[in-house]
């Protein structure tokens, strides 16, 4: 899935992206402005997408002055569809939570980073998780725990099509990455979004 434009999954990538600017406000934008915000496609391809949105209802074109005024109508019955897409990867962020906190063994930290974390992530993307596991398992709990990680890389593979790449570290790994420098640990303190255990940033100051 393009995680950054998901309509993609349903809809030609211009045309997903054109309804992606307009469900993400409710002000008329024009033609010129939906194609800034959109960042690629041809001034023209995003005028005949417009054209073609507007004969099916979905778009309302408004002409209060010299350049015409888009909005997505959000009266179409298919407008709350398009929204709900817009709004996937909040859904992906709330299965991941749901998933880990149903665990049996618990991380010190789950958190996502990486281009889904800072919302870049396209379709060729995986979804990048960093778990800190438990401060000590027995030789039983850490198949235990390795069964977790599988499960879901599945999930998040049957969620959105993208592989899951995660990243596994004892807590004193982790302490010694930070206490080397590691430029990973600076990335992850940047883009880190936790969604489940302690805040990565106290997980740090605790461990360093």
């Amino acid at each position: 899935m393009d995680l950054s434009f998901p309509l993609a999954t349903i809809a030609p990538t211009l045309d997903a992206g054109v309804l992606h600017v307009l469900a993400a406000t409710t002000a008329g934008c024009t033609a010129a402005e939906v194609h800034r915000r959109l960042g690629h496609g041809s001034d023209e391809g995003v005028r005949k997408v417009m054209a073609r949105l507007v004969r099916q209802g979905v778009v309302l074109a408004e002409t209060p002055a010299r350049y015409s005024l888009y909005r997505l109508n959000r009266e179409h019955v298919a407008a709350p569809h398009i929204e709900a897409l817009t709004r996937v990867r909040d859904q992906i962020f709330a299965n991941i939570r749901v998933e880990v906190a149903g665990w049996q063994i618990e991380p010190l930290h789950a958190g996502l980073f990486g281009s889904f974390a800072r919302g870049t992530a396209d379709s060729d993307s995986d979804i990048d998780v960093l778990l800190v596991r438990p401060e000590v398992l027995a030789e039983r709990t850490e198949d235990a725990w390795l069964d977790q990680l599988v499960h879901l890389e599945r999930r998040i593979r049957d969620w959105t099509g993208n592989a899951a790449q995660i990243i596994d570290l004892a807590p004193g790994t982790l302490g010694q990455m930070a206490h080397d420098g590691d430029p990973l640990v600076d990335s992850w303190r940047a883009e880190d979004i936790p969604v489940h255990g302690e805040r990565f940033l106290d997980l740090l100051r605790r461990l360093r």
